[in-house]
């Protein structure tokens, strides 16, 4: 239980982690208290990874790298402690599966941080159209909601709706199958 407690708190903090990355891709001034609180919540471990992992065709790879290892190394430490309870060697074999659930939960993270963009807009479609965290989280969206452009009828638009399914069969579905197989 405390495993996957601890293991709930590094997914949710690099869910922020990729929040971050989605709004910087997406151009949101780091002086929104949004991208303020991503900054400052993770900036400890992403200034030091910014000197040794360059930006790729602006996507800024230290917020990935970081969270990956972070997920990489507490996955480490689950299989680690599971073995050892277990009495089980620990091999070569055990650090791929652990590579594995660790690239699943970093597709997680992703997903989360794609499904509070998705709130995000929602809400503010409703309550405020014109606020500037809607044009980056629009930014941020327009690549997965264009070929669900169709399902708009009238004022309202149902491809955030598509993708939130998918997102949420991904990660209520299909990763929890995947880590299963990889166990």
């Amino acid at each position: 239980m405390l495993i996957r407690l601890i293991e709930g708190l590094f997914v949710f903090w690099c869910t922020i982690l990729m929040l971050r990355l989605f709004l910087q891709h997406g151009g949101m001034h780091i002086s929104h208290p949004l991208a303020n609180l991503c900054a400052s919540a993770t900036n400890f471990a992403v200034r030091p990874a910014r000197k040794l992992i360059p930006p790729v065709k602006g996507w800024d790879m230290a917020l990935v790298v970081v969270a990956f290892v972070c997920l990489l190394l507490i996955e480490l430490g689950i299989s680690l402690y599971i073995f050892f309870s277990n009495n089980l060697p620990f091999n070569a074999i055990s650090v791929l599966f652990a590579v594995g659930h660790a690239l699943l939960l970093l597709s997680v993270c992703a997903a989360y941080a794609l499904i509070a963009c998705l709130v995000i807009q929602m809400v503010l479609s409703f309550s405020d159209p014109y606020n500037p965290l809607m044009l980056t989280v629009n930014r941020v969206l327009y690549p997965l909601t264009r070929p669900f452009r169709f399902l708009r009828i009238g004022q309202f638009d149902f491809s955030g709706s598509v993708v939130f399914l998918a997102l949420w069969l991904w990660v209520g579905a299909v990763v929890p199958y995947l880590r299963y197989f990889l166990q």
